[in-house]
């Protein structure tokens, strides 16, 4: 977990996803659920040989022995699947963290909008941006004498970045007389959709759901496809370029976005004006259509970009029968790295308890940076828990999706009754 709270992961619930901390040009789309549910459609989209022929190339990748470890097998979705889905979170897990794989500024394009009358303008960077990035990973991908570990970085990130591209709100930075520099994708337009003013681009960022537990994500998958078969789907044959993705998304923002320079925004949390009634069912159909198109024109861009040297062996079938009583439910700390992805229960001692603007941080059995487990509770939430001081020292258990920060397993609190002394 980053004590400093600064550039943190972390599910964000529909109404408070605005309350992720951005750096400069830093934003999350969809958030770590929304990316796995549109990697999750692409691999359902895959033929045999194209499963067997990623899950190969991803073997390379940096960060696989540590997936693979976390991997429970289940009757839903075997191993290779699961990589998948885990490498579609992983460029925005090492955001601003030094890695050489590290690339901020592929994750958008800021197409300046500017009302009345949002002439086309292009992108600012073209050459440090989401079409450059994916271009780039194209490119390698083509390339089968690349090196492995980076063909396998590539993969991971064309399946972040497709996502990235059907956020609207990466599309686009609105500029008028009280944005003269561009509001960064909505992350400086606050609004209030309940009881206080969050970042319109957060709002976005929540609207695939919040769940980090992978089989959540695969059965919306499953959802999403029975809703959007392609042949429901017309802009999968009318836009085929990433470009072309871009601007639909750029319209997105200026039409569902931004409702045509109608909305009203404040630069200032304290001073967000309420959101229009039916905005955030309006924002979550179109958030669902794109993660529809996003996986479908993924799946295409694996199909036509991967090569190999030669074939790659079927991956055999999944035939995995798992009973309810498998996966224990109730773990202690030092278990809690065993079970990434899970939603669980975990009991110990608090025994530190560090509180910075933005975050609340409870350290279980050992002090930071010992601590085998962490339990966190962000700004927006924590007028719902108390004084989380008098927590120190006490044992407690918390229930949630375990979430893996730089190795380390946590939770996050949204909901007080998610945490509980030990006898209450």
């Amino acid at each position: 977990m980053v004590k400093s709270g600064e550039n943190m992961r972390k599910p964000i619930a529909l109404f408070l996803a605005c309350a992720v901390l951005l750096t400069a040009n830093f934003a999350m789309a969809w958030g770590g659920a929304g990316h796995q549910l549109i990697a999750a459609e692409a691999y359902r989209e895959l033929s045999p040989e194209l499963k067997a022929q990623v899950f190969d190339v991803l073997k390379a990748h940096p960060d696989y022995a540590k997936w693979a470890n976390a991997f429970h097998p289940n009757a839903t979705f075997d191993l290779a699947a699961y990589i998948f889905m885990r490498s579609s979170t992983w460029p925005d897990e090492i955001r601003r963290s030094g890695s050489i794989y590290d690339h901020p500024n592929w994750h958008f394009i800021d197409y300046p909008l500017r009302p009345p009358d949002f002439p086309l303008l292009p992108g600012p960077t073209p050459d440090n941006d989401v079409l450059f990035g994916v271009a780039q990973c194209e490119k390698v991908l083509s390339d089968t004498n690349a090196n492995p570990e980076l063909r396998a970085a590539m993969l991971s990130y064309l399946i972040h970045l497709v996502g990235d591209m059907h956020q609207p709100l990466h599309c686009a930075s609105l500029f008028t007389a009280s944005y003269p520099t561009g509001d960064r994708g909505a992350n400086d337009f606050y609004v209030m959709p309940g009881q206080t003013g969050v970042r319109l681009h957060g709002i976005w960022d929540g609207l695939l759901g919040t769940s980090m537990n992978p089989r959540t994500q695969w059965n919306y998958a499953t959802e999403i496809d029975a809703k959007y078969p392609r042949i429901a789907l017309s802009e999968l044959t009318t836009d085929t370029t990433p470009k072309s993705w871009s601007l639909e998304s750029r319209q997105l923002a200026i039409e569902k976005g931004y409702l045509n320079g109608r909305l009203n925004g404040a630069k200032d949390k304290n001073e967000a004006p309420s959101l229009p009634a039916d905005y955030l069912k309006n924002a979550k159909q179109v958030a669902v259509k794109q993660a529809a198109l996003a996986g479908y024109r993924l799946a295409d861009e694996i199909q036509t970009y991967l090569k190999c040297v030669a074939p790659v062996p079927l991956l055999p079938a999944n035939t995995t029968t798992v009973s309810p009583t498998a996966v224990p439910k109730r773990i202690g700390t030092a278990e809690a790295s065993r079970y990434f992805d899970e939603s669980m229960v975990v009991t110990g001692k608090v025994v530190q308890v560090s509180e910075r603007a933005s975050v609340t941080i409870l350290d279980f059995d050992r002090p930071y940076p010992s601590t085998p487990f962490t339990a966190v509770v962000f700004s927006d939430n924590a007028g719902l828990f108390g004084d989380l001081k008098k927590l120190k020292n006490q044992n407690v258990q918390v229930s949630g999706t375990i979430t893996d920060y730089h190795d380390k397993p946590e939770i996050i609190l949204e909901n007080p009754s998610q945490l509980k002394t030990i006898g209450q």
